[in-house]
C-alpha cells in the first residue's frame, strides 16, 4: 500500500509540475550580448546566497509526502489544488452517468413494476414523477437540473479534448469551463484547440437556450395544469380521497400518524374545485400531513375519466367522506352515483385490488350502499353518536373513552387467529384469562361475519379470528397457562346476576339543546332521548332558526327514522339572531336551573374557529349566570367542539365532558381505510341495533359478594363474565392530582389496586 501511495503521489505531483512548467514556458528567448573583455577581467563581488523561503503548505506536507513536494512554490501548489479539484469534478461526473443516473432509472423501473399500474406506460410514470419533483422542488429542483446539465457538458468536453489533443482531462476541463462560461476562443491557440473550444461554446449556448426555454415552457405548462388539475396521477397502491370537506384535515392528520406497514404514503384528492384552490384550502386549515405525499386534482367524483385521472383503478383504497355543507339526502345521492360509477368500470369494477370506505349520512341508507357495491364497499354512519352523547351526558366520561379506542394513538383493534393465540376449542368467556396484554372483544368467523360481545358459551374454532384491543401487534402473544382458573374461581365465589342500580332510563327529564341545526346532532339527540327517557320529558331548543324551520327539521327526521317522538316533546323554541347567540340577556331568558341535561352543539356551518368561539362564549355565560343565581346547582353540560383548542379552553372553565364528533368520524374512517377489521367493530358499536359502551359500578355485578378493597383487572373480568353478557375493557383510576382518568386495556392485569365505591368500569354490552 505504501508503494502504491508513493507512485500515485509521484504521478500526481509530476503532472502538476508539468502543468507548472507549461505555464512558465516563454514563447521566445531574448539574445543577450557577450560581455566586453574589460568587464570580464573585473572581479565580481561575492555575496552569500539568500535563503529560499519554503511555502507554508510545503512545510506542512513534506513530512507526510516526502521529497515529491520539495521545491514546490505557491504557484505550483495552486496548480496542484486545481488539478485535485478538476479530477474530483471529473470523477463526480463519471459517477453520475455510470452509477447514479442508471441506478435511479432502474429503481424507478422496479417501483413501476411493483405497483402494477395497468394502462400506464413507464414513460408516463417517469414523466409524472419528474413533473411532481419539479413542481414540489421549485428552485431546488431547477438548480439540481442545471448542475446536472453543466456537469455533463464539462465532463464530456474535457474527455473529448483529452482524446483529441492527447493532453490532460483536467486541462480540458479548465478550458471547457472558460469557453462555456465566457463563450470566446483565443485566436492564438491551435486549430484543434479552437475547434474543441467552439464546440464547447456552442454546446454551452445550446444547453443554456434549451434549458431556459424548457424551464420557461415547463413552468408555464405546470401553471396551467396546476390551475386546472388535468394531468393524470401515475401511482399505485395509493389512497384516493373523494371530496374536500371539514373532515379532510382530521382525516389526513390521523392517516399521517398511522404506523401500519400497509398504510399508504400517497393520498390523491379529487374535488370539483381547481387544484390550486384545493391545495390552498389544505394549507389554510394548517393540516399536518407528516410524511404523506398529497396530490390534488380537479374533477367530478362520479366521472369515470376524472376517477381514472387520480388512479382510482390501481389504488389500494378509496375514501368517500361526508359533505356537511350539503343536505343529508343530497350528500348520500352523490355517494350513490360515485359507487355506481366505480362498480361499472370493467368486469370487477374499481379499484381492482382494494376497497372503498364510505361515510353515510342517513342510517337507513347504510344497507343500500353496502348492497350497491358488495364485497368492496364498507359503510359507516354516525347515527349512533346522538345516543352516545346522551349516554355521556348521563355518565360523564363515556365520550373520551370512545375516542380513546378509535384512531391510531393508544390501543387499536387487531385480529389474530385463534390457533396462534392458543384459544382454539375454548369458550369465549375463558378468552380474557388467556390474554395478558390485550382485551378480546369479539370473533370474526371463517365466513367473514363479525360477532362483537358473542355469547359466553361460544366455542372458538380453529379458523376463527379473535378481535382484540391491543397497543400494537407485538402484544398478540399466546400464553402457556391462563392468568386465572375461571371455573375454580366461580366455584369458590358462586354465581351472581347483573342488576344495574342506577340505569338512568325511563326518567322524566328536562333538556336543553343549543345551536340546533338541520345537519347537526340535535335530531339524533331527540330520538335517543325519546328511547331512553320517560313519558312526559320536555326539551327546549335555543338556536338561530325560526320556529317553523325547527318544527320542519324535526318532522323530517321523524319521517326518515319512520317513527315519532312519544316520550319527549319540544316545549319551547328560543329563536335568537345569529350575532346575538352569545348575548347574556338572551341566554338569561332560559330557565337554566331547571334542566337535567344541557347539550351545547357546534354550528359547523360557521367554520370551526367561529363555531368554537361561539360555543365557549355560551358556556361561559351560562356558567356565570348559574353561579350568580343558583350557586348550588351543578352545571355539567355536554359540549360539542370542533378543535382541540376549544377542549383546552373548556377544561380551564371546569367543563370536562366534551365531544368532537368530526374528529371521531374522521378517526373511524381512517381506521376503516387502513384495515376493514375496524369496519366490523365500529359498524356494530355505531349502529342503532348493535352493542354499545357503558360505564358501570362494580357493585352491580357482585350480587351478595361484598365490594373488595383491592382487586386486579383479571378478577374484574371474572366478575363481569359471571354475571352478565358483557365485555369489560377498562376502568377508572385517579391520577396524581386526584382527578379521575379512564384507562382502556390495563397492561398489568395481575397487579392489585385499591378499589372504592366511586370507581367504575367500562363495558361493551347489548343495547
Amino acid at each position: 500500500m505504501k508503494m502504491v501511495r508513493g507512485l500515485l503521489i509521484a504521478c500526481f505531483v509530476a503532472q502538476a509540475r508539468g502543468l507548472v512548467a507549461r505555464e512558465h514556458e516563454t514563447p521566445q528567448v531574448l539574445q543577450v550580448p557577450a560581455p566586453s573583455p574589460e568587464a570580464a577581467t573585473k572581479v565580481a563581488p561575492t555575496y552569500a546566497p539568500a535563503p529560499v523561503k519554503m511555502p507554508l503548505i510545503t512545510r506542512i506536507l513534506e513530512p507526510l509526502l516526502g521529497k515529491q513536494v520539495a521545491g514546490m512554490d505557491q504557484h505550483g501548489w495552486w496548480v496542484v489544488m486545481r488539478t485535485a479539484i478538476g479530477w474530483a469534478v471529473l470523477l463526480y461526473g463519471i459517477w453520475m452517468w455510470t452509477w447514479w443516473l442508471p441506478s435511479l432509472y432502474f429503481r424507478m423501473h422496479d417501483a413501476y413494476q411493483k405497483e402494477n399500474i395497468d394502462g400506464r406506460t413507464f414513460k408516463q410514470y417517469l414523466t409524472y414523477h419528474f413533473n411532481y419533483w419539479m413542481a414540489s422542488g421549485g428552485i431546488s429542483a431547477m438548480f439540481q437540473l442545471l448542475v446536472i446539465g453543466i456537469l455533463t457538458l464539462l465532463t464530456l468536453g474535457a474527455f473529448i479534448y483529452a482524446i483529441m489533443m492527447q493532453d490532460s482531462p483536467v486541462r480540458g476541463l479548465w478550458l471547457c469551463t472558460v469557453w462555456a462560461s465566457a463563450a470566446s476562443v483565443d485566436p492564438a491557440v491551435t486549430a484543434m484547440e479552437g475547434g474543441v473550444g467552439m464546440i464547447a461554446t456552442f454546446g454551452g449556448l445550446v444547453l443554456l437556450a434549451v434549458l431556459l426555454t424548457t424551464i420557461s415552457d415547463f413552468f408555464a405548462e405546470q401553471q396551467r395544469k396546476s390551475n386546472e388539475g388535468r394531468d393524470p396521477i401515475v401511482e399505485g397502491g395509493h389512497l384516493v380521497l373523494l371530496g374536500l370537506s371539514s373532515q379532510t384535515k382530521q382525516f389526513l392528520e390521523e392517516l399521517a400518524i398511522c404506523e401500519a406497514s400497509s398504510a399508504p404514503t400517497t393520498v390523491a384528492i379529487l374535488h370539483t374545485l381547481p387544484k390550486s384552490e384545493i391545495e390552498q384550502e389544505i394549507k389554510r386549515q394548517n393540516t399536518n400531513t407528516g410524511d404523506l405525499k398529497i396530490v390534488c386534482r380537479s374533477g367530478l367524483p362520479s366521472s369515470a375519466s376524472d376517477l381514472w385521472k387520480v388512479g382510482a383503478d390501481v389504488c389500494s383504497r378509496i375514501v368517500i367522506l361526508d359533505e356537511p355543507a350539503l343536505p343529508r339526502d343530497e350528500a348520500d345521492a352523490i355517494t350513490f352515483g360515485t359507487l355506481l360509477t366505480l362498480r361499472g368500470q370493467g368486469a370487477c369494477g374499481w379499484p381492482h385490488g382494494g376497497h372503498i370506505a364510505v361515510q353515510c349520512c342517513l342510517g337507513k341508507n347504510v344497507t343500500f350502499m353496502n348492497d350497491l357495491y358488495p364485497g368492496k364497499t364498507f359503510v359507516l354512519s354516525g347515527e349512533r353518536l346522538g345516543r352516545l352523547m346522551v349516554q355521556s351526558a348521563q355518565d360523564q366520561g363515556l365520550c373520551p373513552i370512545f375516542n380513546a379506542i378509535i384512531g391510531f394513538e393508544g390501543d387499536e383493534f387487531y385480529s389474530a387467529s385463534a390457533e396462534s393465540l392458543n384459544l382454539a376449542g375454548k369458550l369465549f368467556q375463558e378468552a380474557p384469562f388467556w390474554c395478558e396484554q390485550t382485551v378480546p372483544i369479539g370473533i370474526r368467523d371463517s365466513g367473514g361475519a363479525y360477532h362483537i360481545n358473542p355469547e359466553k358459551s361460544y366455542e372458538i374454532k380453529e379458523d376463527d379470528e379473535v378481535i382484540l384491543l391491543a397497543e400494537d401487534d407485538d402484544a398478540l402473544q399466546p400464553l402457556s397457562k391462563p392468568l386465572m382458573d375461571f371455573e375454580a374461581w366461580k366455584m369458590k365465589f358462586g354465581s351472581a346476576t347483573f342488576e344495574e342500580s342506577d340505569p338512568n332510563d325511563n326518567e322524566v327529564v328536562q333538556v336543553l339543546i343549543c345551536n340546533f341545526t338541520e345537519r347537526g346532532y340535535g335530531c339524533a339527540i331527540l330520538l335517543a332521548l325519546d328511547e331512553m327517557c320517560g313519558a312526559g320529558s320536555e326539551c327546549d331548543i335555543y338556536c338561530s332558526l325560526s320556529e317553523d324551520e325547527v318544527i320542519s327539521i324535526i318532522k323530517n327526521a321523524e319521517e326518515e327514522a319512520d317513527r315519532t317522538l312519544k316520550n319527549i316533546k319540544v316545549r319551547k323554541i328560543f329563536t335568537v339572531p345569529q350575532h346575538q347567540m352569545t348575548s347574556r340577556h338572551k341566554i338569561n331568558v332560559m330557565p337554566l336551573q331547571d334542566y337535567d341535561f344541557n347539550f351545547v352543539l357546534a354550528d359547523a356551518a360557521l367554520g370551526f374557529q367561529k363555531a368554537d368561539e361561539q360555543t365557549v362564549a355560551m358556556i361561559i355565560q351560562m356558567k356565570s349566570l348559574i353561579q350568580e343565581s343558583f350557586p348550588e346547582h351543578k352545571f355539567e353540560p355536554l359540549v360539542e367542539v370542533c378543535t382541540p383548542n376549544a377542549t383546552l379552553q373548556l377544561e380551564l372553565c371546569g367543563i370536562q365532558n366534551t365531544i368532537n364528533t368530526i374528529s371521531m368520524m374522521s378517526k373511524a374512517m381512517a381506521l376503516v381505510a387502513i384495515d376493514t377489521l375496524a369496519h366490523g367493530v365500529l359498524s356494530d358499536l355505531l349502529s342503532a341495533t348493535g352493542n354499545n359502551m357503558d360505564i358501570m359500578y362494580l357493585k352491580d355485578y357482585l350480587g351478595t359478594q361484598p365490594l373488595p378493597q383491592q382487586i386486579t383487572f383479571v378478577e374484574i373480568a371474572a366478575i363481569v363474565n359471571r354475571a352478565a353478557q358483557q365485555v369489560v375493557i377498562g376502568w377508572s383510576e385517579s391520577n396524581e392530582q386526584g382527578e379521575k382518568v379512564w384507562v382502556v386495556n390495563p397492561k398489568n392485569k395481575l397487579l392489585p389496586r385499591p378499589w372504592s365505591a366511586e370507581d367504575k368500569i367500562v363495558v361493551i354490552k347489548d343495547v
